[in-house]
């Protein structure tokens, strides 16, 4: 009922509010004008409730369209989560190889190793679970004899491993002992 009356009540006071612009105009040409827009005017006004009834109804219609929603079948549960099953290898083959790509440049970066090979594992929870390293060390290695001393020197080589194998756990937060160095 209040949809009624604020309707009448619209159509009133446009009509009134046509009105007192006619009678504020002068008689001339534009009053043929102002006249045809405001006639315009009151015909929206009077098809605006028709306008939003139909807009209602089409809400309306499609708030229920929303429970038609069928569920989907077994099969299509399945083909969905063996196509996320796929997806999920293909992130972590990509994510695999990126990685290797990443330990190498820091390799290369921060030791004298050539044609470094790097190979990473996961556990099941595609958390980092060790990192082989395959390199080939071309330094050239100093000599030098002291015959003052009977015990055989360390090897210098050993303390760049380590600190290589320090610089990788440190960067990936893993220990020392998930990282294994094979130099020809």
């Amino acid at each position: 009922m209040d949809l009624l009356t604020g309707w009448i009540r619209n159509i009133v006071l446009v009509i009134i509010f046509a009105n007192f612009i006619e009678m504020l105009l002068p008689n001339n040409n534009t009053k043929r004008e102002v006249n045809m827009v405001i006639g315009l005017f009151i015909i929206l006004v009077i098809l605006n409730p028709i306008i939003n009834l139909i807009n209602y109804q089409s809400n309306f219609l499609s708030f229920f369209n929303i429970f038609n929603y069928s569920k989907p079948s077994f099969e299509e549960i399945v083909q969905e989560g063996e196509r996320l099953k796929e997806d999920n290898q293909v992130i972590a083959e990509d994510y695999k190889r990126r990685l290797n790509r990443q330990i190498e440049a820091l390799i290369k970066l921060n030791s004298d190793l050539e044609d470094v090979e790097v190979e990473v594992d996961f556990d099941s929870n595609s958390r980092l679970q060790g990192v082989s390293i395959r390199g080939r060390d071309n330094r050239v290695k100093e000599v030098s004899v002291d015959l003052s001393k009977n015990n055989p020197s360390q090897d210098n080589g050993d303390n760049e491993i380590t600190e290589l194998k320090e610089l990788i756990a440190n960067f990936y937060g893993i220990d020392i002992e998930q990282i294994t160095v094979d130099l020809n």
